[in-house]
């Protein structure tokens, strides 16, 4: 913008300032009723991405009031009500989708993930199968080897594990959670030589001391609960402390010890993460094994 003086010297006649200062009224006058601009699907992305899901969320609806088959604002949608962990919404979000993406393997773990958290293991269990057949992945084995542990299927889980962890490490991605469900699935299972087999290839995967090193120095008896549990430092790692306290607690044979690290996790952990929906699969299983005596 021009300063006063400069718009002093370049003065227009009269005539156009009166029209010019008319026209400049009227539009102050009229703000609120200058259209909003029209929502891109470039603009709903990027709130997603910045954090602001909320806003994400209109942005999308916005986009599907005016065309309700548009695919990457229902995307958009679904993935937002996941993050929210609106997971009714988000499974008939995804539910919908497959219906004309039925090849999409994002899709179908997007699905088995709602259904997963909203503790539906078999439709959970479809789900994955599916994902994982259009786009094998360490991401869909690992869900797979989750759902048949809450299944309670500890030979599945641990076969889904191992193989999840192949192909993480084929694609040069680190971690330890694959190997940690196949080592607690062998035990579940009562095949504790394989338990020990794959404690040992665990150990010898260690490459740094980051989270959940901390985890395997509890399993091989370097620390012990409590001074595991001094450890965390948020909601999510508390969660997967207690549960993993608890499988241990397991494999020893101490099912009454257990079962307070796991209530714990049900009624106080981060109901998303894969330990707290094992933990309520485990929890059920065992409320229903004290009804049959």
């Amino acid at each position: 913008m021009r300063d006063v003086t400069s718009r002093l010297r370049n003065r227009p006649p009269v005539r156009v300032l009166y029209v010019a200062l008319s026209v400049l009224f009227l539009q102050s006058s009229w703000a609120v009723e200058t259209p909003a601009p029209a929502v891109t699907m470039e603009m709903a992305y990027a709130t997603l991405g910045a954090g602001k899901t909320l806003e994400a969320l209109s942005n999308f609806e916005s986009i599907i009031q005016k065309d309700s088959q548009n695919l990457e604002a229902l995307l958009g949608q679904a993935m937002v009500f996941s993050k929210l962990k609106r997971h009714p919404e988000a499974f008939d979000a995804y539910d919908s989708l497959i219906q004309k993406m039925p090849d999409n393997a994002f899709v179908w773990n997007g699905r088995g993930l709602a259904a997963l958290n909203m503790d539906a293991y078999d439709v959970a269990l479809n789900s994955f199968k599916e994902a994982s057949n259009k786009l094998p992945n360490g991401l869909h084995y690992e869900s797979l080897a989750w759902t048949f542990m809450c299944l309670g299927e500890y030979e599945q889980a641990a076969i889904h594990a191992k193989r999840a962890n192949l192909y993480y490490t084929r694609d040069g991605e680190l971690t330890l959670y694959p190997l940690l469900i196949a080592y607690f699935s062998h035990h579940e299972a009562g095949a504790k030589s394989q338990a020990s087999q794959t404690l040992d290839y665990l150990i010898a995967s260690l490459t740094n001391e980051d989270w959940p090193y901390p985890i395997i120095k509890y399993l091989v008896g370097h620390i012990d609960a409590s001074e595991l549990i001094s450890l965390v430092q948020n909601l999510s790692m508390e969660t997967e402390v207690h549960a993993y306290i608890a499988l241990k607690l397991r494999s020893q044979d101490r099912p009454t010890e257990a079962a307070k690290h796991l209530k714990w996790v049900q009624g106080m952990g981060e109901r998303s993460l894969f330990e707290s929906i094992l933990a309520r699969s485990m929890n059920k299983k065992d409320s229903l094994a004290l009804l049959v005596k």
